[in-house]
């Protein structure tokens, strides 16, 4: 009896390590992708928050897929292939973390629009506060433009960039059940 309950563990813990990679390689795509520019007419570069989308669904969805050290780490990394101050995106990522995850039992319970527009709110507050922050890291105002549509950009393709974590909540939804 004690080897079935230990077994029973082992494979428990298995496939939520197997969970865990794969959420993690997901979020290190969005990462790369967040890390580089994209030129989008006379608004210069624009950089669409992938990591951000990514921060926010699983806070809200299932915090222990994107626990705050994942977090900061990510932040980290963004920050160096940015090249961005050191900590500007970690300190933005554990912050909207936070703040969803405080928000998490109301916004688990809404439909996707009102997740969709509190995204949107999200995204303008991490782009007003990095703006922030970087405009006191250089000693004076930096343009505001590129940040905001950054983040409106960051808002509007927020549904298509969650779909493989919808993906993977619905499958270890399933599993879960038939367990």
């Amino acid at each position: 009896m004690t080897t079935f309950k230990r077994d029973r563990w082992e494979d428990s813990f298995l496939e939520n390590l197997a969970h865990l990679g794969l959420t993690m390689m997901i979020v290190f795509v969005l990462l790369l992708l967040s890390a580089f520019p994209f030129k989008l007419g006379g608004f210069g570069e624009i950089r669409p928050a992938f990591l951000l989308m990514a921060v926010y669904y699983w806070s809200i969805f299932r915090p222990r897929m994107m626990l705050p050290v994942g977090t900061f780490l990510s932040g980290i990394i963004l920050d160096l292939l940015a090249g961005m101050p050191l900590g500007l995106n970690t300190l933005t990522l554990l912050v909207v973390q936070i703040l969803t995850r405080g928000q998490r039992k109301f916004m688990q319970s809404q439909r996707f629009a009102v997740i969709w527009i509190g995204f949107h709110m999200v995204a303008l507050g991490a782009a007003l506060l990095q703006w922030a922050i970087y405009s006191l890291f250089e000693w004076h105002w930096m343009p505001m433009k590129p940040l905001l549509i950054s983040a409106i950009m960051t808002g509007l393709i927020f549904p298509l960039a969650v779909l493989p974590l919808y993906a993977i909540n619905r499958a270890v939804d399933r599993h879960r059940a038939s367990a």
